[in-house]
């Protein structure tokens, strides 16, 4: 036979299609199997492809909707589902989004490959079709189906008996990153509030806490809209890789560049976004802090710093003690003076000056960068400087020859980076959590944040740092609220709060800054918890972070005593107290024995002291399989609702429900029926008080009263209740729920009043992109930290014991031993989190099982071929898995692509339990203004990117 190359593709293709028609069969819906032949599993008899081709343009209904998941910085996305027999049979990006202006790009089209396979996903085998109950040991996959009453009232049950006997602080609700702020969790946040039961914040603990951010900003959030990278001349791509993660927004940094901005991918791999970028600096793991002070002593070293800029938004002018190594404060100078009152040298009036707690305009006043000045305090005489000239004389350190020498990064790349950035008019950065997954996080941020602020790179159009990216409506927080009255908007508010609020108003805080205070009131009262303490204290990873003196050598003392010293201190909190356990978990959205480092630990530890754990998922999770009750939850396409977005792409995205699926109920009816269960057995039983962990007396009489406002939104309601979120919003105005449920998206007015999205501390126009930080550099509304300002130097004890007033640069640790291979890792194309990593389609686009990324020179040291299964293995444990090998890593340094589930390793042993993510004491700091734990930030994280590891062949 003589075939063309093209003719041989063709015959193949036709081949492999028939084959497919032969097996080919509809997914079965309890729908579908409603409908004769379906329910006997025959499916659709297809007469050849020409009826498949055509039968997939034909439905019976299409709704819009959305992904309730979080697939993060690419999030989120407006879809058509079209519905056929009863079923989801496909879905179609919607590609109707407006445009900013006509001098940006529109935000078509959006979608990507793990959205579109959702028509399949919803119907393999991982789906939860029913309640199940285990009948055998715990992980070993025995289970009962059993009916909704009986699962709910087992555990409603349970619960009165704990709350009774030992308080509502030992139930613990652990939600995960699905946490829509939508109907899909208000439930959880409502009846918790009402039992006084304990909520887990889970953002540092999946390594998206931004260290760096939190210390230096006083928040995390800070974000723009995608189209705003076009007024960028210079986008740095630092620590991350949107051609894997961000794939709908990707095509802005693209049209960017063609427009003139210049690409700058800096990344120890040549990974997919270098290729696509004008220059890749290479960098050494875990050295990023030394690259941003090599090129902040270029800038500094060469005067090329914006001097009105740190003049006025950072602390760079504010004085230190030579002494004491500490702020200038008023306390010093005066008898009973504030430790939050600082000072500068004002060079227009030749004496120190108080630095304004309320605004951050000058008016006039010229603060000295350089000098040293003599101040008299009620101590005597002492000498001070500006934080600038401690500044400078730390950066002598790391000059472009010395940074290279850590960083690998040559000296006249660093140069032209320096020069590159300062020259530019408008820098900005891609979004990555990646720092904050290391160990020493939080000093690359602050070093990068340095850059960015010398050069003046913020709160103008195209620019400024971008740290992590929130945006939600702000009906979602007074709906979480309970109140005799209902509803706990406007005056209910006030009502709770306002004693508060009017005495933080009267002390000059912002809006912004009233909000963080009323959430640190929730982590002080024990409400709000760190997961990554939670997990330490009661889950026994402790250990590893106890362990933590073997692997960092800056330690000036034993782990164990950082952290007893910041428990007993106060500066952060556990709860349920340490020797008392929980009894009850519940996950909500989450997937705990999977993402929690050193997981093992929490299995041995935890789950035997509890009663039970109850998982609430719409899949067959790691964390399911080792439940007493895993009750299944409506999925992406089964939900009436709406779901948080970020700043990235500003419109609330949401839909109405396509079809059912089996027995699954929303997480709104789930909570309801829960709620209804336990007011009806608390009165079965005769129990109706209990006292909470405070000595409060609670109600369980009138749980399902509360919790649905007298019956205004009951278990049926999921819609009512999403209305109901956006009606009293303030950043939706004029934003009809049925706009959204039908078109699925629109575009937000405003940043709003959460606390977790008000940090963008910019507006929202019609007709403009989104630029954060307006606020504070074109209206002069101070930061949220003790100085007002961008805050470089933090005089807390623990900074200065472990010398980290100012960012510098600390060597990884050896977490988990002494061994050659630093194992990192990041989110690929085909999953962001673990809600694809096991989909048939996405693993089609893979290898299709978990595998290590090595270098060439690492595998051919060790004898290893591309497809070779490895132990990897450190002092913790041991896994096994395939190596890919790729010229693209960087020896010495070895890749895992996260979220692959335990059960996909041999013997369920997945790579996480040799990850040991020891505390960084520094994180422990608290009891400084805004060193304080609140929501998503300023609490311990969990690190992976320093764990040591060795492979070998097997």
């Amino acid at each position: 036979m003589n075939l063309t190359r093209r003719e041989f593709l063709g015959n193949t293709a036709v081949g492999l299609l028939a084959l497919t028609l032969t097996n080919l069969r509809f997914p079965q819906s309890s729908a579908a199997q409603a409908k004769g032949a379906a329910a006997a599993g025959a499916g659709y008899e297809y007469r050849g492809w020409e009826d498949l081709y055509r039968d997939r343009w034909r439905w019976d209904r299409r709704v819009r909707s959305t992904h309730f998941v979080n697939c993060w910085y690419q999030a989120h996305c407006a879809w058509d589902v079209f519905v056929k027999d009863g079923i989801v049979w496909r879905e179609e990006q919607a590609g109707d989004y407006p445009r900013t202006n006509a001098n940006v790009p529109d935000f078509n089209p959006r979608g990507c490959q793990k959205g579109a396979c959702y028509s399949e996903r919803m119907y393999d085998p991982s789906r939860v079709k029913y309640p199940l109950k285990r009948v055998g040991e715990r992980g070993s996959g025995k289970w009962q189906k059993v009916g909704w009453e009986e699962a709910l009232a087992e555990i409603a049950d349970a619960m009165i008996e704990v709350m009774q006997k030992e308080g509502p602080e030992r139930i613990v609700w652990s939600p995960g990153p699905l946490y829509t702020f939508g109907a899909n969790v208000a439930g959880q946040a409502r009846l918790t509030d009402i039992l006084g039961n304990i909520v887990l914040d889970m953002n540092p603990e999946i390594g998206d806490g931004h260290p760096g951010a939190a210390v230096t900003f006083g928040k995390i959030i800070a974000e723009r809209s995608a189209d705003d990278y076009f007024y960028s001349d210079v986008i740095l791509i630092w620590g991350c890789n949107p051609v894997y993660t961000q794939i709908p927004n990707m095509h802005f940094l693209l049209e960017a560049r063609y427009r003139g901005a210049r690409l700058v991918t800096i990344s120890p791999d040549y990974n997919a976004s270098a290729t696509r970028s004008d220059l890749w600096v290479p960098v050494n793991p875990g050295t990023d802090a030394a690259l941003a002070l090599g090129v902040a002593q270029v800038i500094v070293s060469e005067k090329l710093y914006d001097e009105k800029f740190i003049q006025e938004q950072t602390d760079l002018p504010l004085l230190v003690r030579e002494d004491t190594k500490r702020f200038l404060r008023a306390s010093d100078l005066e008898s009973g003076g504030s430790d939050e009152v600082l000072y500068f040298f004002d060079r227009a009036a030749s004496r120190i000056s108080q630095a304004s707690q309320t605004s951050l305009a000058l008016e006039g006043k010229d603060p000295a960068l350089e000098g040293s000045f003599e101040v008299e305090t009620t101590g005597g005489k002492v000498e001070v400087k500006p934080v600038f000239e401690w500044l400078k004389d730390l950066l002598a350190d790391y000059t472009p020859e010395k940074a290279s020498a850590i960083t690998g990064t040559s000296p006249s790349l660093i140069r032209e980076l320096a020069h590159l950035i300062a020259e530019a008019k408008a820098v900005t950065n891609v979004t990555s959590s990646n720092f904050s997954k290391y160990y020493h996080g939080n000093l690359m941020e602050r070093a990068q944040i340095l850059v960015f602020a010398l050069c003046g790179h913020m709160g103008k159009k195209g620019s400024g740092y971008s740290a992590f990216p929130f945006l939600v409506h702000d009906g979602f927080d007074a709906f979480s609220l309970v109140s005799s009255t209902g509803w706990f908007g406007g005056a209910g508010l006030m009502a709770r709060f306002g004693p508060e609020i009017l005495k933080l108003k009267l002390k000059g805080f912002t809006e912004e800054m009233i909000g963080y205070e009323l959430a640190r009131q929730q982590y002080a009262a024990g409400r709000w918890v760190s997961g990554v303490l939670f997990w330490n204290i009661h889950g026994g990873l402790v250990d590893y972070s106890n362990r933590a003196g073997e692997w960092d050598p800056h330690l000036k003392r034993p782990a164990a005593e950082y952290l007893k010293e910041s428990l007993e201190k106060g500066w952060q909190r556990v709860n349920p107290p340490p020797g008392k356990s929980p009894r009850i978990i519940f996950e909500l959205g989450s997937n705990i024995l999977r993402r929690i480092r050193g997981y093992p630990l929490v299995e041995r530890e935890l789950l035997p002291k509890l009663r039970s754990l109850v998982v609430l998922d719409s899949r067959m999770s790691s964390t399911a399989l080792k439940a007493d009750y895993v009750l299944p939850v409506s999925a992406w396409y089964e939900r009436t609702d709406h779901k948080w977005v970020t700043p990235l792409m500003p419109f609330i995205h949401g839909g109405e429900r396509a079809v059912k699926h089996f027995e699954a109920k929303s997480d709104w009816e789930v909570v309801a029926l829960l709620a209804k269960k336990i007011q009806e057995r608390a009165k079965e039983r005769g129990i109706t008080r209990y006292r909470d962990g405070e000595g409060n007396e609670r109600s369980l009489d009138d749980v399902y009263d509360r919790l649905t406002m007298g019956g205004k939104f009951t278990e049926n309601d999921e819609e009512k209740v999403a209305e109901e979120l956006l009606k009293h919003s303030t950043n939706l105005e004029g934003v009809a729920w049925e706009t959204i449920k039908k078109k699925g998206y629109a575009r937000f007015t405003g940043v709003g009043g959460s606390v977790v999205s008000i940090g963008n501390a910019c507006d929202i126009e019609p007709g403009e992109t989104v630029s954060p930080f307006t606020h504070h550099v074109e209206k002069k509304q101070v930061y949220p930290t003790l100085s007002r300002r961008i805050q470089f130097y933090i005089d807390h004890e623990l900074y200065l014991e472990l010398g980290e007033a100012l960012p510098v640069h600390k060597d990884p640790p050896t977490a988990g031993g002494k061994y050659p291979l630093q194992l990192t890792g990041g989110h690929t194309r085909w999953s962001i989190h673990a809600s694809w990593r096991d989909d048939a389609l996405m693993l089609r686009q893979q290898r299709g099982e978990p595998v290590m990324y090595v270098s060439v020179a690492d595998a051919k040291a060790r004898g290893i071929g591309d497809g070779d299964e490895v132990e990897v293995r450190n002092d913790l444990g041991s896994f096994r898995i395939r190596v890919k090998i790729s010229p693209a890593i960087r020896p010495g340094q070895v890749v895992i692509y996260h979220a692959w589930e335990n059960y996909q390793f041999k013997n369920g042993e997945g790579f996480q339990n040799l990850i040991p993510s020891p505390i960084n004491p520094v994180e422990l700091a608290g009891g400084q203004f805004h060193l304080r734990p609140m929501s998503i930030c300023l609490h311990p994280g969990q690190s992976d990117r320093d764990t040591r590891v060795e492979i070998r062949r097997v």
